[in-house]
């Protein structure tokens, strides 16, 4: 096992020995530092929260599934503060340095499990994703990631953020090996369900940059490759869906927080503190209007994803942006609503998304979206090692 860590991915080494036999035997994770193993502060990238959650004395359920499968969790790895941002800069701990593009951002929340995997640290790792966090990291990083059906993974041991939303992920170097992975976690059995056809989303590449758009185009080659139809159609409730993402996760997240915040005055970065006084500003009316709102945009987003139908769509809107230009907590939020325009499609509905990268000759990495109907988490795996293995 390679200890060298250039990257500033690891928040700390696990000491273990090999663990007995299974489907994982002989392969080693990492853990984003959201999960608890025991023994080990769970810090959540704030440096006064491991006091508040105090010490953990077992796993968390994903970390226990994996461990018992045979694999070896060898590190916890850097978060974006609190799990509560895209950008993966974290002014506590340092920010993980993106193997991939020099100078880039690595991308949040799950940035230390992202840069991990694609500087070949571990071949796969455990992150969350409420709102993009393990697809943001994995488009700008050009390694894969699997969100999975909302539930369909135990979230138990891990810090919350928006428990609505909050899904346990993975990242991995490889689609075969993210779905042997997967197979493990997935608290049952689900079915292979085969795909006829694909809808890309045409207002989702109005948001992107050209370069994005070639590389679902790209993708959508490969899938029609495979016998696969493709059409592009528009949506038109990607704002509104937006919008009320940003709200019901805002609530969320300040109903989880403010007793700690208000009690102990911990010290925050500027952009979640940020997005925390956001959202404890929302009002009773505001947050029953959004989950009106809900009701409809789930109803006729979800109308797309038949049991043989993926939506195809960019997990980033551009490649990884430097990290000077995100520095100002204006551009990074402005930042965070052009992503999560992106990335709530499938948050929203708790439907599965694959997340498989695309690198072009000469050009940064980026990540476009396999979405899927709820439940067709398998079938998604399945098609990303056909189409990408």
């Amino acid at each position: 096992m390679n200890r060298q860590d250039d990257y500033g991915a690891v928040v700390a080494w696990v000491e273990g020995l090999e663990q007995g036999c299974g489907p994982l035997a002989g392969f080693t994770f990492a853990a984003k530092d959201i999960f608890d193993v025991a023994g080990l502060p769970t810090a959540a990238g704030n440096p006064d929260f491991a006091e508040r959650w105090g010490l953990p004395t077992q796993d968390a359920w994903a970390v226990a599934a994996l461990k018992r499968a045979g694999a070896r969790l060898v590190a916890k790895t850097h978060t974006h503060e609190l799990a509560y941002g895209m950008t993966g800069l974290n002014p506590h701990f340092g920010t993980p340095q993106n193997p991939r593009v020099p100078g880039g951002i690595p991308g949040g929340s799950s940035s230390g499990s992202a840069v991990a995997v694609a500087a070949g640290l571990v071949p796969v790792a455990l992150g969350s994703d409420t709102a993009g966090s393990v697809r943001i990291p994995a488009s700008f990083c050009g390694v894969y990631a699997y969100r999975p059906t909302h539930g369909a993974i135990p979230t138990q041991g891990v810090v919350p953020l928006a428990p609505s939303y909050d899904t346990v992920g993975l990242l991995a170097a490889d689609p075969a090996l993210m779905e042997r992975f997967a197979r493990v976690l997935l608290s049952e059995a689900l079915p292979v369900v085969g795909f006829e056809r694909a809808v890309v989303m045409s207002d989702a590449l109005e948001l992107s940059t050209p370069e994005v758009q070639r590389a679902v185009e790209q993708v959508a080659q490969r899938l029609r490759a495979l016998g696969i139809a493709t059409l592009e159609k528009r949506l038109g409730l990607l704002e509104a869906a937006r919008e009320t993402q940003r709200v019901l996760q805002g609530a969320e997240a300040w109903g989880f927080h403010q007793e700690w915040l208000e009690a102990q005055q911990p010290r925050l970065g500027e952009d979640v503190r940020r997005l925390l006084e956001m959202a404890s500003r929302l009002t009773p009316g505001e947050i029953g209007r959004a989950l009106s709102e809900q009701v409809r945009l789930r109803a006729e987003m979800g109308a797309w994803l038949s049991p043989s139908t993926l939506v195809l769509l960019p997990a980033t809107p551009s490649p990884a942006p430097m990290v000077e230009e995100l520095q100002d907590p204006e551009q990074a939020l402005a930042f965070r609503w052009r992503t999560l325009g992106l990335t709530c499609y499938a948050s929203l509905l708790g439907a599965p998304v694959v997340s498989v990268p695309v690198v072009q000759p000469g050009a940064k990495p980026v990540g476009v979206q396999l979405v899927g109907p709820w439940g067709s988490d398998m079938g998604l795996l399945h098609l990303a090692r056909k189409a990408f293995g």
